[in-house]
């Protein structure tokens, strides 16, 4: 069991690996900042499939999720090009599989793109394929969201 101390200074690890040499400090200078979490918008069935993961990777990959509204970097994420500019894994595992959260953050929301478990070292092509359709469906609703903001200041 990990023990875990949030302060003003100082968070603790919860995961029980770091994958990453990231040793970027968080900030906690803002208090007005921590206050003010980002939205996290799951996609398909991403939240049914976490919610599925046993509750120690469960809690990880939830913490490091609350680290990303706070405006944090979760120190054992990682770039996952293949799919998409900007996209990340969240990645945690347990003696029978890795499990691996798919995200990009935006400007005001975190959206989950593909909660997964895994047994081999490369993600799986239909587990890429369903992040790049989660995520082209994400870029194509902000296109329009901004587009029909424009269209609204117009015909003020």
């Amino acid at each position: 069991m990990h023990s875990s101390v949030v302060t003003n200074d100082t968070v603790d690890r919860y995961t029980s690996y770091v994958y990453t040499s990231n040793k970027k400090s968080d900030d906690f200078s803002d208090a007005t900042a921590q206050a003010k979490l980002l939205p996290v918008i799951f996609q398909g069935d991403s939240k049914r499939v976490l919610q599925g993961f046993p509750d120690g990777v469960k809690n990880d990959l939830g913490y490091a999720l609350y680290r990303l509204q706070l405006g944090q970097t979760p120190p054992d994420r990682k770039p996952v090009q293949t799919v998409g500019t900007g996209v990340y894994e969240l990645r945690e595992g347990d003696a029978r599989a890795w499990y691996r959260v798919l995200y990009i953050r935006r400007e005001k929301v975190i959206q989950v793109l593909h909660c997964f478990e895994k047994r081999s070292n490369a993600i799986e092509q239909k587990d890429i394929e369903t992040a790049k359709a989660r995520l082209k469906r994400v870029l194509g609703a902000e296109r329009e969201e901004k587009k029909n903001a424009k269209q609204a200041l117009r015909g003020k």
